[in-house]
């Protein structure tokens, strides 16, 4: 039993064999062509291959595609005919679009037909064809290359450097922190008399401005003016409503005899219907002189104060 196994296994083998090599041998029958459509080529310039062959019409046939490797051509575009038959049998063919860059002075090509067999495809080859390389659009370099050293200093672009802009900041805020908690608060005490002086300044401005003109001209009004600044000019020193103050009220929050006086004066002058006295300059100069004295005394407390 084992032999007779053995013995079948042998037959089938021989078969197979057969079936194969039949089908190999109907496929070396076909004869395909394949010629270039011209016998020379320009680097970069297409070149035109045309594949032919004739077979039975029961045979079925492949022609290579775009995953087929053309080289040393570069495959473009493909265009395949219609199938004739007649008495010889059916005739394919196609033309293949390709192009070179390869400065060969020959190069040649050859392509295969696949034969479609139930188990596998046979490749049948055409014979090889070659073109020659037409030097027309080729530039000849009659000087031989030379490599020289280059030595010169090329220059860079400058880059901001932000590690430097961020080390300054915090180089400057330390410096500004280190000097403010140091002298803080003397600054801040400057600062508070700068302000506190050109106030005052602005102040004798307008008010010797308008007592010159009440003097000079004899005007009421520039008397009365002169009261306003000079009301202003306290409300911002005492940081009281002054300005909206009566004369009374006035009297009650700055204690002063002689400021009092000459309130009282000037109000009889202004509003009293007492007409141009001739102890106006006096009375609006007392008014002065008081402004004068709050605002020194405002000046020694900012001094003598341990926080502003």
């Amino acid at each position: 039993m084992t032999s007779l196994n053995a013995t079948l296994r042998w037959l089938a083998g021989v078969i197979f064999t057969s079936v194969l090599c039949l089908n190999a041998a109907s496929g070396q029958n076909l004869k395909p062509s394949g010629v270039f459509l011209t016998d020379s080529i320009e680097v970069g310039k297409p070149v035109y291959f045309a594949l032919s062959v004739r077979h039975s019409p029961a045979t079925e046939i492949f022609f290579p595609d775009t995953l087929f490797n053309y080289s040393p051509f570069e495959l473009i575009s493909r265009k395949s005919f219609v199938s004739s038959t007649d008495g010889r049998g059916t005739l394919d063919s196609a033309v293949y679009h390709l192009v070179s860059f390869d400065v060969s002075a020959v190069q040649s090509l050859r392509l295969p037909v696949y034969v479609f067999h139930r188990k596998d495809c046979t490749a049948v080859f055409t014979q090889r064809d070659s073109v020659f390389l037409a030097k027309n659009n080729m530039i000849q370099s009659k000087d031989k290359a030379v490599l020289e050293a280059e030595t010169r200093v090329m220059p860079l672009a400058r880059q901001f450097n932000f590690s430097i802009l961020i080390g300054s900041f915090a180089l400057i805020i330390g410096i500004a922190g280190s000097i403010y908690w140091v002298f803080g608060q003397d600054i801040y005490k400057q600062w508070q008399l700068i302000k506190l002086q050109r106030r005052h300044l602005e102040y004798l401005r307008s008010f010797n401005r308008l007592m010159r003109n009440a003097r000079e001209r004899k005007n009421i009004k520039d008397a009365e003016k002169a009261i306003i600044v000079w009301k202003n000019y306290l409300e911002r020193l005492e940081r009281k409503p002054f300005a909206t103050y009566t004369t009374r009220e006035i009297i009650d929050n700055m204690p002063d005899d002689e400021l009092a006086d000459a309130l009282k004066n000037m109000d009889g002058i202004i509003y009293g219907g007492q007409g141009k006295s001739k102890n106006m300059d006096v009375y609006l100069e007392v008014l002065k002189t008081g402004a004068t004295r709050i605002y020194r005394n405002r000046r020694r407390f900012i001094l003598d104060s341990p926080v502003v």
